[in-house]
């Protein structure tokens, strides 16, 4: 009798205990992700918006920043752990980031925009004019990269933020600007015209923004930036299969800004692009973006610098969540199947 008492409770405290373990979920591993107020940051706020980051264990913390070089100042302070950082600003300040690019984020999208009075179908156009620029943007890095290869003579007028150059524009202050969504279909919106997109000129895709982390915080959890990469997909495909239920997640985080032009910056499939005019996507290819940052050589980085950015590239980590979805069976867009 007194045995079977003791075998009873010992099964009791085993099952008791294996239904602890079953039921036990660890801790959210925190994390605090920068983003600025522009259309390409879009991936990350419907992840946090819809739980997806929640569903994967992570508990972020978004922080906004006004301009690229205060986000990259906030990830070299350890003030954040990562964020979606534009490429060039990435080239630009990687000999000093301890940082890791493990993703995409958004694709090119960059307009050349001019006034009513001015029809430029190319850079020739753009002859003796002033053209308004942005700090670190890939887009206007590819059209200031096609005017020095040309015999076009342009006044530059650099600006800190897109806000800024659209302002310059209207006021008289430069005759074009470059300009990154969701500026440039604001621009539209206020009767100014798209003169010219970078697709007409580049003729390869490249990085809006890249997702980077520090290498202190991907030392310390490998595993939440497979995570995080796998949120920022769900999150992609969730943007182009349910607009409805995604466009009011994306103007949440741009309130100065029409919900039509939301719409048309990053939703919207531009007729003469044939996609969205700045794509929300965590797909990253290797030799595109090798392609493009040779573009920055010498005349932003040099080719020690190339060396050592290319050496920051660690897809391992979207590997790792690419092959995790396929697992769970997720329906992955046709880009990722390469």
């Amino acid at each position: 009798m007194r045995k079977a008492y003791v075998l009873v409770l010992i099964t009791a405290v085993v099952i008791a205990a294996f239904t602890g373990l079953m039921l036990y979920k660890p801790p959210p591993i925190k994390m605090r992700i920068g983003y600025m107020p522009a259309a390409s940051y879009g991936l990350v706020w419907i992840a946090y918006e819809k739980g997806y980051f929640a569903q994967e264990g992570l508990e972020v913390v978004l922080k906004e920043y006004p301009t690229v070089a205060q986000l990259v100042g906030a990830l070299y302070s350890n003030e954040i752990d990562g964020a979606p950082i534009t490429s060039v600003a990435l080239a630009a300040f990687i000999k000093n980031l301890d940082v890791r690019i493990v993703a995409g984020n958004s694709l090119d999208g960059t307009a050349l925009v001019t006034n009513r009075t001015l029809s430029i179908s190319s850079i020739n156009g753009l002859f003796g004019m002033r053209l308004g620029t942005v700090q670190y943007v890939p887009g206007d890095y590819v059209f200031k990269d096609a005017i020095s290869k040309s015999s076009v003579k342009v006044t530059i007028k650099e600006y800190f933020s897109p806000q800024d150059a659209l302002s310059a524009l209207e006021s008289g202050a430069v005759d074009a600007s470059l300009l990154w969504e969701p500026y440039a279909s604001l621009a539209k919106y206020r009767n100014l015209t798209i003169s010219l997109w970078d697709a007409r000129i580049y003729n390869k895709e490249y990085p809006c923004c890249l997702q980077a982390f520090s290498g202190s915080f991907i030392k310390s959890n490998p595993d939440a930036v497979t995570k995080f990469i796998k949120a920022l997909i769900k999150a992609e495909v969730l943007a182009y299969s349910n607009t409805n239920e995604s466009l009011p997640m994306v103007k949440k985080y741009l309130p100065s800004i029409p919900i039509e032009i939301v719409y048309d910056s990053i939703f919207y499939i531009d007729p003469e692009l044939k996609r969205p005019r700045n794509p929300l996507s965590a797909y990253i290819n290797y030799d595109d973006l090798r392609d493009f940052y040779s573009l920055l050589v010498p005349s932003l980085i040099s080719q020690n610098d190339y060396a050592l950015l290319m050496s920051k590239i660690d897809l391992s980590y979207y590997q790792s969540a690419l092959n995790s979805l396929k697992r769970e069976n997720f329906p992955l867009p046709s880009k990722y199947a390469g």
